[in-house]
């Protein structure tokens, strides 16, 4: 009798996961449960191209695969959602009372988006995490003039992009004294402030709690007593794991469900990839939770290698990227407390690098319409190779030169 794979999640890390089970040989069955009517996609487009799109039919380019791939590679895929895992029969209890046996199960689900204190989301207050939510948005921003964002991280701020390319009036509420204090050093920040600005964006710092009032016609927004009337708001304050189906069915949880490095969780045979996941990341193996692209792609891969018994431990270098305007921003490795030293690398005023060191070893690095020359830092930043800080700050040194920068 073959197995049976179930892959709860239908997003990215789950479409990934199921392609990944195929190209290294599973022939048994596969199961794909998702609540989304949508074939698996992935979800950066959703704050840019998917709101920019000049029609309904141009709207969004962003599936994973095609439509014709589930079908060649027998991926079954259910409409329906999983409400608890039963981990001694492996059985998995669905939303709809069916019951489906597994042999080995793979828990992709992704977050939601989380809550803003003072804000319930309506007709006019709504969130960014699903396609939906896009086609909606680009809705409301067709009958718009003004918009409010709730959250100055880089969905609040790619949605504001897009909003300004569309004509709207934006202003962004933001809770911190300034934008991405756990993302970007602060020149950078301070940069993307005055891009943002010298686009017309509208940024209130130190917000607070923002009071958000739907009316019938508009959406009324009360902070510190000024009230400020808009046709819509977007509340982009980050996302919630979506690791309620572990928590109820005895897996360890911690703010995701907590995972090894080798993907699996406290129940045998149950593994976990993607933004739902907390794993442990790098030498000091402290579990972390990554949302993006690449944690999502990359850890579903090596989920489904170890699901089929070849031993595979995750290692990830994190990188991000954004696009605002005409920069395209790029992250690699992690923003942390211990780094002492920045160099900067700056060419035009499109174009400036900083780079983090602990001693004498990148920890990060980030660059705006550089993405060529960070990618030459990952050896270094991966193999914690010592570098002569002053070479590095050399414009007149190409950073793909590695041997004039290592120590």
């Amino acid at each position: 009798m073959e197995d049976t794979i179930l892959i709860v999640g239908a997003g990215q890390a789950g479409g990934q996961a199921a392609h990944a089970l195929r190209d290294n040989g599973f022939n048994g069955r596969i199961v794909m449960v998702g609540d989304e009517a949508w074939r698996p996609y992935e979800r950066p487009p959703l704050s840019k191209e998917a709101l920019l799109a000049a029609d309904d039919s141009d709207c969004f380019k962003g599936w994973l695969h095609p439509e014709q791939f589930y079908d060649d590679a027998a991926v079954e895929h259910l409409e329906d959602s999983v409400t608890r895992l039963d981990i001694q029969t492996r059985t998995a209890q669905l939303g709809s009372g069916a019951t489906l046996h597994y042999d080995k199960c793979l828990i992709a689900t992704g977050g939601r988006a989380r809550s803003a204190d003072g804000a319930r989301c309506g007709a006019r207050v709504v969130s960014l995490r699903t396609l939906d939510d896009a086609m909606r948005i680009r809705g409301l921003m067709a009958r718009a003039r003004s918009v409010a964002v709730i959250g100055g991280g880089f969905l609040g701020l790619e949605f504001a992009a897009s909003a300004r390319a569309r004509g709207l009036a934006v202003t962004v509420f933001e809770r911190g004294a300034r934008l991405l204090a756990r993302a970007l050093p602060v020149p950078i920040a301070d940069q993307l402030r005055a891009k943002h600005e010298q686009h017309g964006v509208r940024i209130v710092f130190d917000a607070g709690v923002v009071e958000v009032n739907e009316r019938d016609a508009d959406v009324l927004l009360t902070r510190a007593g000024d009230a400020t009337a808009f046709d819509f708001c977007v509340v982009a304050v980050g996302q919630v794991p979506n690791d309620e189906i572990a928590r109820v069915s005895g897996i360890d949880v911690d703010d995701g469900i907590v995972v090894d490095r080798f993907c699996r969780t406290s129940a045998l045979e149950v593994y976990a990839a993607g933004d739902c996941a907390r794993f442990p990341l790098g030498d000091d193996a402290i579990h972390t939770r990554l949302e993006s692209w690449q944690n999502a792609q990359q850890q579903a891969i090596t989920a489904a290698r170890n699901m089929l018994g070849a031993p595979c431990a995750y290692q990830l270098t994190p990188w991000f990227w954004t696009d605002q305007y005409d920069w395209n921003l790029q992250m690699l490795g992690m923003l942390t407390d211990d780094i002492d030293r920045w160099v900067a690398r700056d060419g035009s005023d499109r174009k400036a690098m900083r780079i983090g060191l602990r001693g004498n070893v990148i920890k990060y690095a980030l660059a705006i319409n550089q993405g060529g020359e960070l990618r030459a830092l990952r050896r270094l930043i991966e193999q914690a190779i010592p570098v002569d800080a002053d070479a590095l700050a050399d414009t007149a040194i190409k950073l793909r030169q590695l041997d004039k920068l290592a120590r």
